[in-house]
């Protein structure tokens, strides 16, 4: 598939590298499992590379995804080297079968490479949270956010399937845990890492990437620095309780009050992927992610119930604005809101 200039639909170069707010985390987008900590999706990173781009033109499409021995039926740019086997750091690239657009339904093949440049296949992920791949989809303005799991197909791809809202860039952000024994990441030899959940650091490495998709050139719009701290849905509302101060690269817990359609609290939140809630949050144009689940009691089975409260230990890397969107389930159905709050320096 060759897309023009214009049309700009981009992925942008592979994330390969991370920073990480809390000590002891891992560069590489690895770490020993999450629990609330947040990811850096390695702008900076991005076109490192591009004073090679003459020897591997683009024809005008960036999006493109790491180099392998099969394209797998589509067309791709080749100017990005680092995505070349063994870059040293996992890789995500996307294969397209169709033009991005707003309010059509994409499908999104997404390639994953392990450091040696080998694919990521299903046998070397564990499952966390009941699912092998989680991944995050969000437009920069913050407003249009899914968090998917992927259908595992063949040719090592793992494919997702969803509907932009805007035509503005999306982030794609994908959180997978390697099983024991397979390699995640190392620094002179020695891996780094950071125990944010049992059951996930139990397992093996965690690896998070983020990759830009370009559904159309519209600006996102900023995100207020107003708190937003109230969200209502399928007739339950959720309230947000903050710390007097949210500090960057201080760990914070951040609670989350659940009252039923009749004002009381409410103590019948169902298990959903494993949880009674999952907290995901970014920072303004979605330049990096946190990922948390409450602290507590987690469910024994489909009939454990939970609430009213829900605490997420979380730490910050990045002052400003932040939307939060937070993922429940009641009476059968998920129940989701979403919540703005500043953190300060």
């Amino acid at each position: 598939m060759k897309l023009n200039a214009s049309s700009r639909l981009a992925l942008l170069a592979s994330v390969g590298v991370f920073a990480f707010a809390a000590a002891g985390c891992s560069e590489g987008g690895v770490t020993d499992g999450d629990h609330g900590h947040a990811h850096e999706n390695g702008k900076e990173h991005a076109h490192e590379g591009d004073d090679h781009a003459d020897d591997h033109p683009h024809d005008g499409d960036d999006n493109h995804a790491p180099e392998s021995d099969d394209d797998h039926g589509h067309e791709h740019g080749e100017g990005d080297h680092q995505h070349a086997a063994g870059t040293g750091e996992p890789t995500l690239g996307f294969s397209l079968t169709d033009m991005p657009a707003a309010g059509e339904r994409l499908t999104v093949s997404l390639i994953l490479k392990a450091p040696d440049g080998r694919p990521v296949t299903d046998a070397d992920i564990t499952a966390t949270h009941g699912e092998k791949l989680h991944v995050m989809v969000v437009d920069e303005g913050l407003e249009d956010y899914q968090h998917v799991h992927p259908q595992i197909g063949g040719n090592d791809l793992y494919e997702i399937t969803f509907t932009p809202e805007f035509p503005r860039t999306y982030r794609v952000w994908t959180q997978y845990a390697l099983a024991d024994g397979e390699e995640a990441h190392t620094h002179d030899g020695e891996d780094e890492g950071h125990h944010h959940d049992d059951e996930t650091s139990a397992s093996g490495k965690e690896v998070i990437l983020s990759e830009a998709l370009i559904v159309g050139e519209d600006a996102a719009p900023a995100l207020s620095s107003d708190n937003a701290l109230t969200a209502t849905a399928n007739g339950l509302q959720f309230e947000l309780s903050v710390p007097e101060a949210a500090n960057v690269g201080v760990p914070v817990t951040l609670a989350v009050t659940v009252t039923g359609p009749d004002g009381a609290p409410f103590e019948g939140l169902e298990p959903l992927m494993e949880a009674y809630g999952h907290l995901v949050g970014f920072s303004q144009g979605a330049s990096n992610m946190i990922h948390a689940h409450p602290t507590g009691a987690h469910p024994h089975g489909a009939n454990s119930r939970g609430g009213p409260e829900l605490q997420f230990d979380v730490t910050f890397i990045e002052a400003g604005p932040h939307r939060l969107f937070l993922q429940t389930k009641a009476n059968g159905d998920e129940a989701s809101g979403a919540f703005t709050i500043n953190v300060s320096n």
